[in-house]
């Protein structure tokens, strides 16, 4: 009886490690973000660098963890560089960036990606001289540097990385943007070229919390594309 009792036991043991193995796995996938590079395409692979297409890639971050992360936008500085490319080719690794550009208007604003929630930021993955032939046609779009000359079959993948680590806490910066008067919300939207004045009374309210936007290196998985050139 007793040698029956332990067997049944041993059993209800396996039983339990088989039950709790799964959730444990579920659990640590969850806790992370994750970077997707999308590319449409109709043939077998994707192309890039082409200038007579005007589909555009998706680098898409998406958000798995418990809590609430932060992500700047691309319209300002603080968010434009944040995302390159990578393109490997022959064991060499040519990064796409962003050129210096000159701002109109810049401010830091970032967006909330609650648990669960993805964001999507699409680009065209093309050479600025490709950008050039598109302004002459009334379309206009942002380039990059750093294509290498070649026409040919490549590797891709994206990368977020916050510039500079001290842009992590956007905060206090946004909170003098409120503490302006209210024509400077119509200077951001329009051409008012008028000297800012102080408000005597800013609305306490109008202050951001700092949050602590995301700033670890995000990778993601390398993809084969036709290059073109």
């Amino acid at each position: 009886m007793t040698y029956e009792i332990t067997t049944f036991l041993k059993s209800m043991d396996w039983l339990l490690v088989l039950l709790i193995t799964p959730f444990s796995f579920g659990q640590q996938q969850r806790n992370q973000l994750s970077l997707e590079l999308s590319i449409p395409h109709t043939g077998e692979l994707a192309c890039i660098n082409n200038c007579s297409s005007l589909l555009k890639a998706h680098v898409i971050i998406h958000n798995d963890t418990d809590s609430t992360t932060y992500f700047y936008e691309d319209w300002n500085t603080y968010g434009y560089y944040n995302i390159t490319f990578e393109i490997r080719h022959q064991n060499t690794i040519y990064p796409i960036v962003r050129p210096e550009k000159y701002w109109y208007r810049n401010y830091p604003s970032f967006f909330m990606l609650h648990s669960g929630e993805s964001l999507v930021f699409p680009y065209a993955i093309v050479d600025t001289a490709c950008v050039r032939l598109w302004e002459d046609n009334g379309i206009f779009e942002n380039g990059w540097i750093g294509f290498p000359n070649i026409s040919d079959t490549v590797e891709i993948r994206a990368i977020y990385q916050l510039c500079h680590l001290e842009d992590s806490i956007p905060g206090e910066r946004i909170g003098r943007l409120n503490d302006r008067s209210d024509d400077y919300v119509d200077y951001l939207d329009g051409d008012i070229e008028a000297p800012l004045t102080p408000n005597p009374n800013p609305k306490a309210e109008a202050v951001f919390k700092p949050e602590i936007i995301f700033h670890e290196p995000l990778y993601s998985s390398w993809q084969s594309v036709i290059l073109l050139h």
